[in-house]
């Protein structure tokens, strides 16, 4: 969890990463079976981090799109199969 770093350095307040902590039990999250994605995201035989490759598995298993900052990622994947499934966080955001 990114909280505790984040207070530890005093980008946030203590208080409110606990409140964040908190909240995370109200979220509306559904979570995946890892051996299933783990699986999924082997067979994709990306030459990717691993955490890259469970992202996009997950994306797929929902219908989803991976929305990325890492444009590095977008544009490794762009001239792949998996392009489509893989977007810029810059071209989801209104200016």
């Amino acid at each position: 969890m990114l909280l505790w770093p984040k207070a530890r350095l005093g980008e946030i307040g203590r208080g409110e990463a606990g409140t964040l902590a908190a909240a995370i039990a109200e979220m509306p999250l559904h979570r995946y079976d890892d051996e299933v994605l783990g699986a999924a995201a082997a067979r994709l035989a990306l030459d990717r981090p691993v955490y890259d490759c469970v992202y996009l598995a997950l994306a797929y298993r929902i219908g989803g799109q991976v929305v990325t900052a890492d444009a590095r990622l977008a544009n490794a994947l762009a001239a792949t199969e998996h392009g489509g499934s893989v977007g810029l966080l810059g071209g989801f955001v209104s200016e």
